[in-house]
């Protein structure tokens, strides 16, 4: 049902000319992450899922908050230095080998940690469209959010949503400031 409806957008965003601002020198996928023939690119185990797909905001009744201000101090500094920042190639929702080790970690402190919920927040730099941002913020938070649960992490305990470009880490037009800004950041809350 969801891929139908993706299909219809698409086809409605063709028609009606709204797409991506070009770049001339990048190589492009659409906000969904499917290839011309509707094979999904990028990260992913080969199933069905597409990362984004859960809702955005999905567990209910979590106050998420940065994890070196979580509540119990000990917890906040172990948080703090293990759910460290994701970081993407531009245009891209793939996990690369360099930042597997920062998921494992996020992995093994959720295991530690049982009554942890774990929000992973996707984020763009502001290259593209506000539309296109969005989805592609969710397809990060939704790779991030799937590799944890390929490695035990319950699914019901790791929330995911996205900003696209609108929360910048760095304010600037260069590559460095861009480079920050295509990333996953985690919160953590307590499960109710």
């Amino acid at each position: 049902m969801l891929r139908v409806l993706l299909a219809a957008l698409v086809i409605s965003m063709v028609l009606t000319g709204c797409g991506k601002k070009e770049d001339p020198n990048a190589t492009e996928i659409n906000p969904w992450g499917l290839s011309d023939d509707g094979a999904i690119l990028g990260s992913g185990s080969g199933s069905d899922y597409m990362p984004g797909d859960m809702p955005l905001g999905g567990l209910s009744g979590v106050n998420f908050t940065d994890p070196s201000q979580y509540h119990d101090p000990a917890i906040a500094a172990e948080a703090a230095a293990t759910l460290r920042t994701l970081y993407f190639k531009y245009n891209s929702y793939d996990i690369q080998s360099a930042e597997e080790a920062i998921l494992q970690g996020a992995a093994a402190f959720m295991k530690k940690y049982p009554k942890l919920a774990l929000r992973c927040e996707g984020h763009c730099d502001e290259r593209g469209t506000e539309e296109y941002n969005m989805a592609l913020g969710s397809h990060r938070a939704g790779a991030a959010r799937e590799y944890l649960i390929n490695l035990g992490v319950p699914s019901e305990r790791i929330d995911q949503i996205s900003y696209g470009e609108s929360l910048p880490a760095v304010q600037g037009r260069t590559e460095e400031a861009y480079a920050k800004n295509r990333r996953v950041e985690f919160k953590i809350g307590d499960m109710r």
